[in-house]
């Protein structure tokens, strides 16, 4: 009887002491290196804040970029090396002038797992993502935005309107209703169809972005794991985004499409580039742009969208209602610049030079994605750390921690435009919203705009001001990749129509 149970528990000792050393067998990586590095904890190497949801992946690489002052510094994703870059100029290298080393996201990528996601051009891989961009990048010239810029400023109608509807004593959640307006501006451009967000409380299109982007344990996990664990997304076969979400969006997408073909109506919109797509599928070296292919791209510029646009608005707002002299500032320029004006159109908004530095000091404290991450493709020489970096060794560069340095940006934690007065600051690599180099967000210009027009239609009929329940500095929650509030964003909307 002793030896029945003694045999197994001395298997499971075994066992768990072969894993162990499996865990820690790169940890002496960056030591072998001479690379500075985060001591890990086995076998979680230096994860455990994000597994124990005590810190956001994009704020733990903060704190690790506080903790040293060399250009670059080693950690540990479970048991997989990490390089981190903190050097603006090694980061241009990275991002631009050595690109061809550095050319492919170290995401997770498998049509195995999500056929949707692994076709989107964030996740794709070379040399798809060189085609997929190729064909995407007409989308977004000025001529194309331009054509949609009415779509989205009857969006923004629509939003004052519901806004009016609301008691102005009382308070309402900005993040939720800057999310209405993103998912009613993305459906509209991407799929060509109104989803009534401000309409109904139950619209299906409504209901599917805050499920895919409902920042819970569940969901927080799998995107996560796409960044931190991909044997984990093999070995289950894990969706980046739940399966119903792209089963949801896959048959609106068909059915707007066939019925744009049926009608041959034309929006001048997104779905319209789709349906040329389909019609002229073939690319180079006989990489075919069909079916999932075409609609992965229209999902990304959904779920990029909602998430980008969303969280800038109503940070934006955030900040505004806690520094009443800036908007006052905002609301001035905005007065003068529609004064006279019929119709605000693309070319009014886009002269709009401090809403530009609003807009921008709101990227540099809330960055969406809170950091880049890039893989190396082959052997990288880093002369200056004496450095060999080895194939398919990932990098991340801390977009958090070089937004609030007070070496590039005094006093970070203050919201002040004004630092953008000068424009070399957007053209330096210590700040980096939308990324830099030819994988940086393609749709950055649409996401501006789409931000401003937003701003501007809210501005010219409200003053913002802090609920009581507004809080003083915003907790991100540590279920999302994104830079999310904890809390939503409450804020009090008084009216306060500008005469012009």
């Amino acid at each position: 009887m002793y030896e029945f149970y003694v045999k197994p528990i001395i298997l499971l000792v075994i066992f768990a002491w072969l894993l162990y050393k499996y865990s820690i067998g790169n940890y002496k990586y960056w030591q072998k290196k001479r690379v500075q590095y985060v001591k890990p904890i086995p076998p979680f190497g230096n994860l455990l804040p994000i597994l124990t949801s005590q810190l956001t992946l994009g704020a733990l690489l903060a704190k690790y970029y506080n903790q040293f002052k060399c250009s670059l510094f080693g950690i540990y994703v479970l048991n997989k090396p990490v390089l981190v870059v903190r050097d603006p100029t090694l980061i241009k290298r990275i991002l631009v002038k050595d690109f061809r080393y550095f050319h492919n996201r170290s995401v997770m990528s498998d049509e195995e797992c999500d056929a949707l996601v692994s076709n989107m051009l964030f996740f794709s891989k070379s040399p798809e993502w060189k085609y997929i961009r190729n064909k995407m990048t007409p989308i977004f010239t000025t001529g194309k935005m331009k054509n949609m810029f009415n779509l989205v400023q009857n969006v923004g109608s629509d939003m004052v309107t519901y806004l009016n509807k609301h008691d102005e004593n009382s308070y309402v959640d900005a993040k939720e209703v800057c999310s209405k307006y993103s998912t009613d501006v993305i459906s509209s451009c991407a799929f060509g169809i109104n989803a009534h967000c401000f309409k109904s409380e139950n619209s299906p299109f409504y209901m599917i972005t805050t499920k895919m982007f409902g920042f819970n344990w569940q969901s927080g996990f799998n995107q996560s794991s796409y960044f931190l664990a991909h044997g984990l997304v093999k070995l289950f076969k894990m969706p980046f985004f739940d399966r119903k979400i792209s089963n949801f969006l896959r048959q609106v997408f068909w059915d707007t499409l066939r019925e744009r073909e049926r009608t041959n109506i034309a929006r001048n919109d997104v779905i319209d580039a789709m349906k040329d797509f389909k019609d002229n599928p073939h690319l180079d070296e006989g990489y075919k742009f069909e079916g999932d292919r075409i609609l992965a791209q229209a999902m990304q510029f959904f779920s990029a969208g909602f998430e980008t646009v969303g969280a800038a608005i109503s940070f934006t707002l955030y900040e505004l209602s806690l520094y009443p002299e800036i908007q006052r500032k905002l609301r001035l320029e905005i007065k003068n610049a529609v004064a006279g004006c019929s119709k605000i159109d693309y070319s009014v908004i886009m002269c709009m030079r401090y809403l530009h530095m609003v807009v921008q000091e709101t990227l540099r404290k809330y960055p969406s994605l809170p950091f880049l991450e890039r893989e190396c493709a082959e052997s990288y020489i880093i002369p200056e750390e004496n450095l060999v970096l080895e194939p398919k060794t990932p990098v991340y560069i801390p977009l958090l921690g070089l937004h609030y340095d007070p070496e590039y940006f005094p006093d970070p934690e203050k919201y002040d435009p004004e630092r953008f007065t000068n424009e070399d600051v957007c053209n330096s690599f210590q700040y980096l919203p939308f990324g830099d180099g030819p994988r940086g967000c393609i749709g950055n210009r649409f996401a501006l705009m789409v931000t401003k027009i937003a701003l501007v239609s809210l501005l010219t009929e409200f003053e913002v001001q802090p609920a009581p329940t507004t809080p003083a500095k915003i907790h991100f929650s540590p279920y999302s990749l994104f830079l999310c509030s904890s809390v939503g964003v409450p804020l009090k909307f008084k009216r306060d129509r500008m005469v012009h």
